[in-house]
C-alpha cells in the first residue's frame, strides 16, 4: 500500500517554502522512478550504476548545484534560511539510495563555509565551484578532527585531535598530516576540506585538490555501508596550497559541523522512511499460523508503533535543527553548534533505532539483500560512526556539558 509520508510523519511543513516543495517533490518523483522501482537490478550493478545514478542526478534536477550562488551556476539557495528546503530535499534522495545523499552531504557542508551568506566568500566561490560542482561529476571528502593517538600532543577542537598542520609560507601554506581518515569517497576525492591547525593551534578549513604534489592516498579500505564511496587513509607531505584556499575566520568550523549535522541526518532520515514504506508493505499480509493478520497483534502492533515513533521522533529533530538554523546571524555560534551535535546524534540514533526494531519483526526478510533493508542499516550504522566518531557520542556528550554547565576541563 502507497504510504502518503508527509501525511503520516507530520513536521512544520510551513518553514519549507513553495519553491523547496517543488524541488523536493521533482526529487521525489526522481527517485521513485529511476532507483526505487528498480531496486534489484540497481543492487545487482550497484557500483556501476551508482555513479550513473549521481551523475543522471545531477543532469535531471540540477542536485548538485543546490546551495551554490545563482553568479557561480547555482539555484541559489545559498542562505540558512534556505536549510528546511534543502532538508526536505536530501530526505527525498536518500529514500532512494543514502549513499548518493552521503556524498552531496559532504560537498554541500565543505561548500557551505564559503557560500553561504552573509559569509560568501566570492574568489574561493569562483574558483571552485567551476572546478568541483560543474558538469562533471567529482567527489569531495572531509577530514575532521578524531581521537588522536596516544602519546601525541596535538591542537585540540573541543576536545577532538586535530591531525592536520597549516604552516603560513612566503606564497601560501604548506599542509602536513599523516594516514588521515576522511568522511566519505577519500580514495576517489578529486578535492579534501581538512579541518587544520594553524601555528597558533586554532581549528580552520583548508581546501586541497588532491592531485597536488604530496597528496598520497593509500589501499581502498573495506567498509560497511555507504557501497560505492571507497574510502583510504591519507598523507599530506609538505602540501603547498595558496593562502586563498585556507578560510581562517571565526565560526567557519561550527557551521561546517552544523551543515554536516543536518545534512547527514536528513540523509539517514530519509533511508529509515524508506525502511518504514517497506516494512509497511511486508506487514500488510503477514499472518500468524495462517490466519491473523500479524500487525493486529498486540506485541507486534508494539514493534510497529516503535519504529514509527522513533521516525518521527527524527523527523521532528531535523526539523528543529534546520530551524535553528535559518537564522544567518546565529549559524556560527557554539549554542547553535551545540544544538547541531546534540540533535544530529539524536537523529542517527533514532533511524537505526527503526530499523534495528522493525529487522527483529522481519527477521530473515530484514537481514536479506533483496529487500534493502540491510543497506538501510548498513548505511545509517556507518553514517553515525562517521559523526560521533571513536567513543561512540562521548565527543558530543562532552560538547553538550561545556555548553549547558560551564564545563572547563572535558
Amino acid at each position: 500500500m502507497k504510504k502518503n509520508l508527509d501525511g503520516l510523519f507530520l513536521f512544520p511543513q510551513q518553514w519549507v517554502d513553495v519553491e523547496a516543495r517543488r524541488f523536493a517533490a521533482t526529487a521525489r518523483q526522481w527517485a521513485d522512478k529511476e532507483i526505487i522501482s528498480k531496486r534489484l537490478d540497481y543492487q545487482k550493478d550497484y557500483d556501476t550504476l551508482f555513479t550513473f545514478m549521481r551523475k543522471k542526478l545531477m543532469d535531471d534536477i540540477g542536485f548538485e548545484r543546490l546551495v551554490l550562488p545563482e553568479e557561480n551556476g547555482g539555484y541559489g539557495w545559498n542562505s540558512p534560511t534556505s536549510a528546511p528546503g534543502i532538508l526536505t530535499v536530501f530526505t527525498e534522495i536518500s529514500r532512494a539510495d543514502a549513499a548518493i545523499g552521503f556524498a552531496a552531504a559532504v560537498k554541500y557542508s565543505i561548500f557551505a563555509v564559503i557560500a553561504m551568506k552573509p559569509n560568501i566568500n566570492e574568489d574561493l566561490c569562483g574558483e571552485l565551484a567551476t572546478l568541483y560542482c560543474g558538469d562533471t561529476l567529482k567527489n569531495l571528502a572531509l577530514i575532521l578532527p578524531s581521537a588522536g593517538f596516544a602519546g601525541t600532543d596535538t591542537p585540540l577542537f573541543y576536545g577532538r585531535s586535530i591531525g592536520a598542520s597549516l604552516k603560513a609560507s612566503k606564497d601560501g601554506f604548506t599542509l602536513n598530516g599523516s594516514a588521515l581518515r576522511p568522511v566519505g569517497s577519500g580514495y576517489d576525492a578529486d578535492l579534501f576540506g581538512i579541518i587544520a591547525a594553524d601555528a597558533k593551534g586554532k581549528a580552520c578549513l583548508a581546501f586541497v585538490p588532491a592531485d597536488l604534489k604530496g597528496v598520497k592516498k593509500d589501499r581502498p579500505i573495506k567498509t560497511t555501508g555507504l557501497n560505492g564511496l571507497k574510502n583510504t587513509d591519507v598523507t599530506f607531505k609538505d602540501v603547498r596550497i595558496p593562502k586563498s584556499f585556507a578560510v581562517m575566520r571565526e565560526g567557519a568550523i561550527h557551521e561546517l559541523y552544523c551543515w554536516l549535522n543536518l545534512l547527514l541526518g536528513g540523509t539517514s532520515l530519509g533511508a529509515a522512511m524508506n525502511f518504514f514504506e517497506i516494512l509497511s508493505d511486508w506487514a500488510e499480509n503477514r499472518t500468524i499460523k495462517g490466519s491473523s493478520i500479524m500487525k493486529e497483534n498486540p506485541l507486534c502492533a508494539s514493534v510497529l508503533a516503535a519504529v514509527a515513533d522513533e521516525i518521527a521522533c527524527a523527523r521532528l529533530n531535523a526539523y528543529s535543527l534546520a530551524h535553528i538554523m535559518a537564522s544567518p546571524e546565529d549559524t556560527g555560534s557554539t549554542g547553535v553548534y551545540t544544538f547541531a551535535q546534540m540533535l544530529g546524534s539524536r537523529i542517527q540514533q533514532s533511524c537505526i533505532n527503526a530499523i534495528n526494531r522493525g529487522m527483529e519483526l522481519m527477521g530473515s526478510a530484514g537481514y536479506s539483500k533483496e529487500w534493502h533493508v540491510e543497506k538501510h542499516w548498513r548505511d545509517i550504522k556507518t553514517i553515525q560512526s562517521y559523526l560521533s566518531g571513536p567513543g561512540a557520542d562521548v565527543p558530543v556528550k562532552m560538547d553538550i556539558a561545556r555548553f549547558f554547565f560551564d564545563c572547563k576541563e572535558v
